[in-house]
C-alpha cells in the first residue's frame, strides 16, 4: 500500500470515528425519550396514554427489525431449476445449471462438503434424476438416501457397490435395448478399454484399436445373435474362449465378420503371432475386471439406466473405491457412459451428472456433454483436484474442453503454483488508482508545500498465491445467470436430514454357480465342448462332470 494511501484512509477512519460520537448520543436519546414518556404517563395516574406510548414503540421496532430481515433475505430465485448454495456473504443461485459446473479444489479443500453435497441437496429437492460418481462410496450414496427419504421425493434411488458385489444392485449396461446401432456398441467398448489400457486415451495404436474392434464385435453378436445372454459376463467369457473358435463364430455375422476381418485373415494367412497378439492384448487386459464377484453385479436387470425417464425418473449412485480404482474405472466407465447416452436426448425428466474426482475414470466425450447436454436440460458437475490430474486422466487437448465447456467455476485452495497462475488469469486484471501525498518546506517563503499525484496501474483480481492459501471451504469463482457473476467467500456445509442407511436388494443367489452357467452358455454357443452336462436353470446350478471351462476332459 502507498503512503498517500494509507493518509487517506486514517482520515476516513478518523471521520468515522468522529461521527459516531455525535451519532451515538442522539440515537440513545431516541430509544430511550419514549420510554421516559411512559414513566412520566403512569407516575401521573395516565395508565391509557402511557399504555399507548409503549404500544407506538413497540410496533416502531417491530417494524424496524422486519424491514431489516427483509433487506438481509435473499431475492427468491425466478426459475424454478435454481440451485442455491449458502455462504457466509449470502447465497449464491446458478440460475441454469444445465450450463455446467466445474469444481476445483486440491484434497481437503472442502469440495465435497462445501459443494458437492449442497448441490445434491438441492437438485434432489427440485426434483432432477442423475447419476452421482461416488469415488469414496458409500459417502455421498448415503446424502442422496437421507435427502431422498427427507425430502420425501419421488425419485428412488439405487447404487452400485463394486466392492461388495453382493450387497449391490444389479444391472446390465449391455442389454439389447441399450444397443441401436453398432455405433454404440463400439463407445461401450471404446470405455472399456480406454480404463483398461489408460495408453490408448492419448495414442492409440494397432493393438488397442484392434481389440476395440474385437471387442465390438462380442457385444454386437450377442445384441443380435443371442440377444438373451447379451451381458459383459458373457461377452468376457467369449474373449476368454478359444482363439479360432471365436473368430469363426464372429463370421457367422455380417457385421460382426467385417469389424474382426483384419484379424480374420491373418488367422487364415497363418500369421498366428498377429492374432495371439490382438487377443493375447485383449484377454490380459480384462483379466482384472473378469472375475466372479464383478461379473456377478450384471448378472441381472434391477433398474433400468434411462434414469431420467420422465415416467420413471431415479437417482443411480455408481460406487467406486481409492484402493481400488483402476481395477473398477472400466466397469463405472461403462455404467456412466450408458447412462449419459441414454439421458442426452429430447424430452425427457430434467437431471445431473455428478462426477466426483472425476479424472478417475474416463468417460469417453464427456467433453461435449455440458454443451449438449444443456439443451436436453442436464447439470453437469465435474470435480476434480488439479488441472495437471485432469490432464493426466483426459489429456491436455480433452481437458481443455472439458474445462472451458463448464460455464460456472468454483476454485477452491490448490496445491500447484502452476494451476494457481491458471486460475488467477481467469478472473483478469482491473485498474488500480494509486496516491501518493508530499510535504516538503519553502525555504524562501518560510512556509509549507503539499503535493499529491494519482497513477493507474493493472492488478490482477485475485493473485496466484491467494489461491494456495484459501481456508477450507472457502471458493472464489465465476457463475451464469447468478446473482454473483463473481464471488470470494467461504460456502456453508448442507443440512444434512436424519442420516439413512442405504436400502439392500433383496437377492440371494451363489457366485460361482452364476459363473459357471456364463461358461457353459458361451462353450455351447462356440461349439467347443463345453455342453458337458446339463445345466439346471431352476436351481442356477451347473451339473459339469468332466469338462474345464473350454471343454477340455480332466
Amino acid at each position: 500500500m502507498k503512503e498517500g494511501q494509507l493518509k487517506s484512509s486514517n482520515r476516513s477512519g478518523c471521520l468515522m470515528y468522529l461521527a459516531l460520537i455525535y451519532a451515538f448520543p442522539m440515537l440513545a436519546a431516541l430509544a430511550v425519550l419514549p420510554l421516559g414518556v411512559v414513566y412520566l404517563c403512569f407516575r401521573a395516574g395516565e395508565i391509557g396514554n402511557g399504555l399507548f406510548v409503549l404500544a407506538v414503540e413497540a410496533g416502531a421496532v417491530y417494524l424496524f427489525i422486519k424491514y431489516k430481515r427483509k433487506g438481509k433475505k435473499e431475492e427468491a430465485p425466478k426459475n424454478p431449476n435454481t440451485a442455491v448454495l449458502r455462504t457466509e456473504a449470502g447465497g449464491v443461485q446458478l440460475g441454469n445449471p444445465f450450463r455446467g459446473v466445474f469444481v476445483l479444489g486440491a484434497a481437503g479443500s472442502g469440495k465435497s462438503e462445501s459443494i458437492a453435497v449442497p448441490l445434491l441437496s438441492e437438485f434432489v429437492r427440485m426434483g432432477f434424476a442423475g447419476v452421482v460418481y461416488d469415488f469414496k462410496f458409500p459417502t455421498l450414496a448415503k446424502d442422496v438416501q437421507s435427502f431422498v427419504n427427507a425430502k420425501g421425493s419421488v425419485l428412488r434411488h439405487f447404487y452400485l457397490d463394486f466392492n461388495n458385489p453382493a450387497a449391490s444392485y444389479r444391472v446390465n449396461p449391455l442389454n439389447p435395448r441399450y444397443l441401436p446401432n453398432t455405433s454404440y456398441a463400439r463407445e461401450y467398448a471404446q470405455a472399456i478399454i480406454s480404463n483398461l489400457m489408460k495408453e490408448s486415451i492419448k495414442k492409440p495404436d494397432f493393438w488397442t484399436r484392434s481389440a476395440t474392434d474385437l471387442l465390438t464385435a462380442c457385444i454386437w453378436y450377442l445384441k443380435e445373435e443371442r440377444p438373451d445372454i447379451c451381458d459383459l459376463p458373457h461377452v468376457l467369457a467369449m474373449i476368454t474362449s478359444n482363439d479360432t473358435a471365436l473368430l469363426k463364430t464372429l463370421q457367422k455375422n455380417v457385421q460382426t465378420a467385417q469389424m474382426t476381418v483384419s484379424i480374420y485373415n491373418a488367422m487364415e494367412r497363418g500369421a498366428d503371432s498377429q492374432v495371439s497378439g490382438v487377443i493375447g492384448t485383449l484377454q490380459g487386459a480384462i483379466a482384472q475386471i473378469n472375475t466372479p464377484e464383478l461379473m456377478f453385479l450384471f448378472s441381472g436387470d434391477d433398474f433400468s439406466l434411462d434414469v431420467n425417464d420422465p415416467q420413471n425418473p431415479i437417482i443411480l449412485t455408481v460406487g467406486s473405491y481409492p484402493t481400488l480404482t483402476q481395477t473398477f474405472a472400466p466397469l463405472c466407465s461403462l455404467v456412466i457412459t450408458v447412462a449419459t447416452k441414454l439421458m442426452n436426448q429430447p424430452d425427457k425428466h430434467p437431471s445431473f451428472v455428478l462426477l466426483d474426482e472425476a479424472p478417475t475414470v474416463f468417460i469417453p466425450n464427456i467433453e461435449v456433454l455440458p454443451n449438449t447436454g444443456r439443451s436436453n436440460k442436464i447439470a453437469t458437475v465435474i470435480m476434480c483436484q488439479d488441472i495437471a490430474q485432469l490432464e493426466d486422466g483426459y489429456g491436455r487437448e480433452k481437458a481443455d474442453v472439458l474445462f472451458a465447456s463448464c460455464n460456472s467455476h468454483f476454485y477452491g485452495r490448490v496445491a500447484s503454483s502452476k494451476t494457481a497462475e491458471i486460475l488467477s488469469k481467469q478472473f483478469g486484471k482491473a485498474d488500480k488508482v494509486y496516491i501518493t501525498s508530499n510535504e516538503g518546506r519553502n525555504t524562501r517563503k518560510f512556509g509549507k508545500t503539499f503535493g499529491r499525484s494519482e497513477t493507474i496501474q493493472e492488478r490482477d483480481v485475485i493473485k496466484p498465491s491467494e489461491f494456495l492459501n484459501l481456508q477450507v471451504g472457502e471458493f472464489a469463482g465465476l457463475a451464469v445467470e447468478s446473482n454473483k457473476p463473481t464471488f470470494r467467500t467461504r460456502f456453508k456445509q448442507a443440512q444434512r436430514p436424519q442420516p439413512a442407511e442405504l436400502k439392500k436388494p433383496d437377492f440371494s443367489g451363489s457366485v460361482s454357480d452364476y459363473y459357471k452357467r456364463v461358461r457353459y452358455d458361451i462353450n455351447k454357443m462356440l461349439e467347443i465342448g463345453g455342453t458337458a452336462g446339463e445345466y439346471d436353470r431352476d436351481t442356477m446350478k451347473l451339473n459339469e462332470t468332466k469338462r474345464n471351462f473350454f471343454g477340455v476332459e480332466y
